[in-house]
């Protein structure tokens, strides 16, 4: 649902995508208005692109240095914006994290292995 109050809130992709309530509101608006959305997802992206096929995970992403991140959720918010852009993907592993939970390894999309046609021939001949 639109809000007419949200008119400067582009829709996402265009914009940083934001829940139903005005903290996350104000936060998305702030991320469009200085560029710092993309700043983030270029910076996050150009990480896991060089992780290659082994992939990395947002603690090692964040951690890296001149990350441009205030804190870890920022940098797993930029995460789930390049996910949702079809840019990167989970890898399929978990790696131990921090907080001593399993956490997501992240790939760039081109790592991913490639997809098999579950579409069998029709009677011995391509469809």
């Amino acid at each position: 649902m639109i809000d007419i109050h949200d008119t400067d809130l582009p829709p996402y992709p265009g914009g940083a995508g934001y829940r139903d309530d005005e903290a996350s509101r104000d936060g998305a608006r702030k991320v469009n208005r200085d560029g710092s959305r993309l700043t983030q997802c270029d910076f996050a992206m150009t990480a896991i692109d060089r992780a290659g096929p082994g992939g990395i995970d947002a603690y090692r992403v964040y951690g890296l240095p001149d990350a441009p991140f205030r804190d870890l959720s920022t940098c797993r918010a930029r995460l789930s914006d390049l996910k949702k852009q079809g840019k990167i993907m989970k890898k399929g592993e978990r790696t131990p994290g921090e907080a001593g939970v399993s956490v997501n390894l992240w790939i760039a999309a081109r790592f991913a292995p490639p997809v098999e046609d579950d579409q069998p021939d029709l009677f011995g001949q391509a469809a």
